[in-house]
């Protein structure tokens, strides 16, 4: 009687991720930049064991060490295929996750791994570098270091000021979002500083500086405007209200130096709100010498109509909400106009309307008879006046305020140094307007897709590490969505099947969490007889091989696991 033995492995994306990180050579780029291992060490490299764990990352959404083990026990078969090489037991060891961290966690090293990995993929998927996009985020931790760390306390992006953190500073390119450099610095360090050295860091990659970079307003410190400018770069940034800037606002909006345009985007017909440039001669000099960096900057100063209607409407909201809160505060006889007039400021800071409201207490006096003794009281019985003090609310609106803010609002600064025929007063609004990309990629870091938090690791160098690679898999991510997306405009038809219960809804920019999902139900049988072992692969649908093709993966990275497999190392 033969006995016939059936086991199964769960698959899914994991040979796609596999084949789409060792097309993008993370292996090799991270050999090259931390070097052979010592001679004992024995079984996968420092770049195959961080391709195994990226995979880990993405499909498992979590980055912990001690469960990779048994995933990739449970995966053996698929990853041997996938990778090419056989896994050892002891391949995943905590200690060697760890030594992995430990070395890409090295400034240098990390570095190096992030301008070879992105000069790679710029020649590789012919990457636009027109913009590029800089910001920071913070990542708050449950940590109590025991000696000096960069987890410290700061301002929180979080609300979480009661926590120690670590700060990421990433640059991203248009129009995807995909990661180029990034770094983790200390809790406690201010912005700005740390934009001017992740541009020089993308100076390097890109091998040029004529790119344009878009930040926030911490970006528009004179110094590092000054420095862009020396360097022969491109900026634009809000300009922080800070210093001249709210002044100079004022006196624009109010008297325009030339006539406001209206403002559209690209594709849409309505108005969204109105600009104009003045043009501004800048100076600035280092310190510790007496060069001088002078440039004519050009200041848009433009304004959104929704933004502008919901700042009106939160003043009168505010100003309303205060009213309603002076009158309802206590004025009995024992009152002092001290403390009404506390609790009244109060009120005005607390709903910032102190420019907008003028509170005055008036006093009035009440006098009353009170007879000194019980009983019926007559014409000569004693009595004393008692005088009892009231107080009267009267709110004055300040019109003219008012008025001015209604007039400012939605109202904003923006500057750069790129010429007219790079960026006109539309093309800034709408370069602006794509902000969100490396706050998509911050969401993704400390959300659902890459989960840094709960972050479980002490070592600074380690975080480091971790931080590196989770950049790293966002790199994947970025650059599988921005793939897939090009090729389905150039193909001019949108993807169907990606929602479920919605077989027909098209998908014209799908993303890269979606693609992957796609893959969820694949799996890698393996039928065992008396005289042989054959291996069977679930059959890709129409969906996943559309897919596929989008990426240009070659459907034999699913079909070719049912061949004879790589014997796993000892």
């Amino acid at each position: 009687m033969t006995t016939v033995t059936i086991d199964s492995e769960r698959i899914d994306d994991v040979p796609l991720l596999m084949h789409w990180m060792l097309e993008m050579h993370i292996d090799r780029i991270i050999d090259a930049a931390i070097g052979a291992p010592h001679g004992n060490r024995q079984g996968l490299s420092y770049g195959q064991l961080a391709v195994v764990y990226l995979a880990y990352i993405l499909s498992q959404c979590r980055h912990f060490l001690s469960p990779v083990r048994e995933w990739v026990a449970k995966h053996q078969q698929g990853l041997t295929q996938a990778l090419g090489q056989p896994i050892g037991e002891t391949d995943f060891t905590d200690d060697r996750l760890e030594d992995l961290l430990d070395a890409v966690g090295q400034e240098d090293v990390g570095e190096e791994i992030e301008k070879q990995l992105g000069q790679h993929l710029i020649r590789a998927y012919a990457l636009p570098t027109a913009t590029a996009r800089i910001d920071t985020t913070t990542v708050n931790v449950y940590h109590r270091p025991e000696k000096e760390s960069i987890l410290d306390y700061g301002v929180s992006k979080d609300h979480r000021p009661d926590l120690r953190q670590f700060k990421e500073v990433l640059s991203t390119l248009d129009p995807a979002g995909i990661p180029l450099c990034s770094a983790m610095v200390a809790g406690h360090c201010a912005d700005d500083p740390l934009y001017l050295p992740l541009w020089q860091r993308l100076v390097e990659v890109l091998g040029r500086t004529d790119f344009l970079v878009v930040g926030d307003c911490k970006l528009t410190s004179l110094a590092n405007r000054a420095q862009i400018q020396a360097g022969g770069g491109y900026y634009l940034a809000p300009l922080a209200m800070t210093g001249d800037a709210p002044e100079q606002l004022r006196r624009w909006v109010l008297q325009p130096p030339v006539k406001p345009v209206d403002l559209y985007l690209p594709g849409v017909e309505e108005r969204i709100g109105q600009g104009f440039e003045v043009v501004v001669a800048q100076s600035w000099t280092p310190p510790k010498t007496e060069s001088h960096v002078i440039w004519h900057e050009r200041v848009f100063v433009m304004s959104s109509d929704k933004l502008g209607r919901r700042h009106q409407q939160g003043l009168a909201a505010r100003l309303q909400r205060t009213e309603r809160a002076l009158r309802k505060l206590k004025t009995g006889a024992a009152t002092e106009l001290a403390q009404l007039t506390v609790q009244s400021q109060a009120l005005l800071t607390h709903n910032d309307v102190g420019a907008y409201l003028d509170v005055t207490w008036t006093p009035h006096t009440n006098q009353t008879k009170h007879y000194l003794k019980r009983g019926r009281h007559g014409p000569n019985s004693p009595s004393e006046i008692v005088e009892t003090i009231t107080w009267q609310l009267q709110i004055t609106h300040n019109d003219d305020a008012i008025e001015t803010f209604n007039q400012l609002a939605g109202w904003r600064l923006y500057v750069t140094n790129a010429p007219v025929a790079r960026l006109d007063l539309n093309g800034a609004l709408a370069c602006y307007r794509e902000e969100w990309q490396p706050e998509r990629g911050f969401h993704r870091l400390k959300g659902a897709a890459l989960a840094i938090r709960p972050l479980l690791l002490r070592s600074d160098q380690r975080i480091a590490g971790l931080m590196r690679l989770l950049v790293l898999a966002l790199r994947v991510l970025t650059l599988l969505e921005f793939v897939a997306r090009r090729q389905l405009s150039q193909q001019g038809e949108p993807l169907r099947g990606l929602y479920a219960g919605k077989p027909k809804r098209a998908a014209p920019n799908p993303t890269a969490e979606r693609l992957l999902q796609a893959f969820a139900d694949l799996t890698l049988y393996s039928v065992t007889d008396d005289q042989q072992t054959t291996y069977q692969v679930t059959p890709l649908s129409a969906l996943q091989r559309r897919i596929l093709g989008l990426l240009g993966i070659p459907e034999t990275v699913y079909t070719a696991l049912a061949q004879l497999p790589l014997a796993s190392s000892p």
